[in-house]
């Protein structure tokens, strides 16, 4: 664009084409920031590794066997005097061999939970290992025609064509999805975060609700706990898929949506979202239409998945009915 032939041209085309590169590079944050939670860690590591060392680990170790243990240990062996009580009360001068039996029977019941207690931080591992292989095969999935893609490529005949209203929006537009990718990225890992930690208070705790499994009195507040463990391990499985189908839920609803031809290929790029703002011509108003419709969908689908991750827990239990 000459400066001196058409300086009032020049001067918008400048305008126009800082605004095109400024909507670019707040997609391609979009894109990135979007990605960057999909690849989270935190999620999928191992119990012991959450959040990227054993230090924490290494604490609830030290609180599990120092402290917990032998609370839940002081736990079983009141249950068990309780127990001997009412075995006692039962026993007459007819009735040794029956009062035999429930005492060795007793006996057998504070071997199997004293081992139970002893041993409930590597029985918690095993069963968030089950589910975490799991997240590990949902994160290793790579859905074909699922990607994001952020080339922002256009000739000086595109920027001299497209109206200045239509940057102006598509500017505002770029900046609301990139500040619903932050929010949906800093959601993530919060929730990842406080997934973890419940985990780890749940394993140092462990022994306690172990020790009630072993009678009728207190057996529901030890299967409630595996239960609740088992969906907060769960939750992370869900939360894992929700990420990696982002990518395939985005392209279906939004190209499928409004019915474009390059639906076929699955992708999201930069270039093609604003595109649609771009067009000029006699169906210049269409594309408009057809622009801010993407825009909103993408917006929509991407607040599904912050409600999702939210939700992960809720269904979870449901799930496991706990």
């Amino acid at each position: 664009m000459n400066f001196l032939l058409d300086p009032l041209g020049a001067i918008l085309y400048m305008l126009k084409e800082m605004l095109l590169s400024f909507a670019g590079w707040l997609f391609n944050g979009y894109f990135f920031v979007i990605g960057g939670a999909t690849n989270s860690t935190y999620l999928s590591g191992s119990l012991n590794n959450l959040f990227g060392t054993k230090l924490v680990w290494n604490l609830v170790e030290t609180a599990h066997s120092t402290v917990v243990i032998p609370l839940a240990e002081s736990i079983l062996a009141l249950f068990m005097l309780v127990q001997l009580v009412k075995i006692s009360q039962r026993m007459d001068a007819t009735a040794t061999l029956p009062a035999i039996k429930d005492i060795v029977i007793l006996a057998v019941t504070y071997v199997i939970f004293h081992w139970l207690i002893v041993n409930s931080l590597d029985i918690l591992v095993a069963i968030f290992d089950e589910f975490n292989h799991l997240s590990s095969a949902f994160g290793s999935a790579n859905p074909t025609g699922a990607a994001f893609t952020s080339a922002v490529k256009y000739d000086e005949e595109v920027i001299k064509n497209a109206d200045i209203g239509s940057c102006f929006m598509l500017v505002l537009c770029a900046a609301i999805s990139f500040f619903v990718g932050i929010i949906a990225f800093i959601v993530t890992l919060v929730i990842s975060f406080g997934r973890a930690f419940q985990l780890y208070v749940m394993a140092a705790f462990a022994p306690i609700p172990l020790s009630l499994l072993g009678f009728e009195e207190t057996r529901q507040s030890g299967i409630s706990f595996l239960k609740n463990f088992a969906a907060c391990s769960l939750a992370g499985v869900i939360m894992i898929f929700l990420l990696v189908a982002f990518p395939s839920i985005l392209s279906s609803v939004v190209l499928v949506g409004i019915g474009d031809t390059t639906a076929t290929t699955g992708s999201i790029s930069t270039s093609w979202l604003m595109s649609k703002f771009l067009t000029t011509g006699p169906k210049a108003s269409t594309a408009f239409g057809t622009g801010i419709f993407a825009i909103l969908t993408t917006l929509a689908v991407t607040i599904f998945l912050l409600l999702g991750l939210v939700k992960s827990g809720a269904w979870a239990k449901e799930i496991l009915g706990a």
